[in-house]
């Protein structure tokens, strides 16, 4: 949820001062829903790509404040965010639900940054691949374009508590997503990002990290200095 539509539009506005204008790093921003048409308009940078946080697995009906994958799209999203583990749940969205928002966001041609991640119970437990398996399974058919689908690891007891899996443990769930897909689609090379209390202090040591190909980055983002070096330690 987080800004405002002015305190986002005057974040995003840094952000567009600070960044690499030549990169091929994809920059994406995900502000909450009422702020995308008010910061897209406000933007000075059109090399930054907006996204919405969540869109309805419903494509048209009668379902009050829900929003659509056409809606979103209408706004001028390129991007949308699925899975996050916050609204798996607090909003007890499944496998069927997310699904259906997959199938939806796909027919308008956004590219998902689909979330994946274990409970500390199953990270304790050991049950960090398994879940992961079962969390990507079914989720996708074979007809979809996979280079506009982007995987996002974020441990759920990594989110906002500063803690993070070791780097070996990041590589490893890593390369089993990249594996996932290669065997199951015949994707060679999935984009897996890792997202969960990353900061300035370990964000070199993660995207150097082997099978890391960015990062979903929460809390540390709404400080554009701060954000910059983060930036920076992943196109350096």
């Amino acid at each position: 949820m987080n800004l405002g539509c002015k305190e986002g539009a005057i974040l995003a506005n840094k952000f567009t001062k600070i960044l690499k204008k030549n990169t091929d790093t994809d920059f994406i921003i995900l502000p909450s829903l009422q702020s995308i048409f008010y910061i897209k308009h406000k933007l000075k940078n059109n090399s930054i790509n907006i996204g919405a946080q969540n869109c309805s697995q419903y494509s048209i009906g009668a379902y009050t404040g829900d929003v659509s994958a056409a809606m979103i799209k209408e706004l001028g999203c390129k991007y949308v965010l699925l899975g996050h583990s916050e609204r798996r749940s607090l909003y007890k969205e499944d496998k069927k639900e997310l699904s259906l928002k997959v199938i939806n966001a796909i027919k308008n041609n956004l590219k998902i940054i689909f979330c994946v991640g274990e409970s500390l119970s199953d990270y304790k437990k050991r049950n960090t691949k398994k879940i992961i398996t079962m969390q990507l399974t079914g989720m996708f058919n074979k007809n979809v374009n996979f280079r506009n689908v982007v995987i996002a690891y974020e441990p759920v007891w990594a989110i906002g508590t500063n803690k993070t899996p070791s780097l070996e443990e990041i590589e490893f769930v890593h390369s089993h997503i990249k594996n996932f897909f290669k065997i199951k689609y015949a994707v060679k090379n999935i984009c897996v990002i890792y997202g969960g209390s990353v900061n300035l202090n370990n964000s070199k040591e993660i995207f150097s990290t082997n099978n890391v190909d960015g990062g979903l980055i929460g809390g540390a983002s709404l400080k554009a200095n701060e954000f910059k070096k983060i930036y920076d330690n992943l196109n350096n």
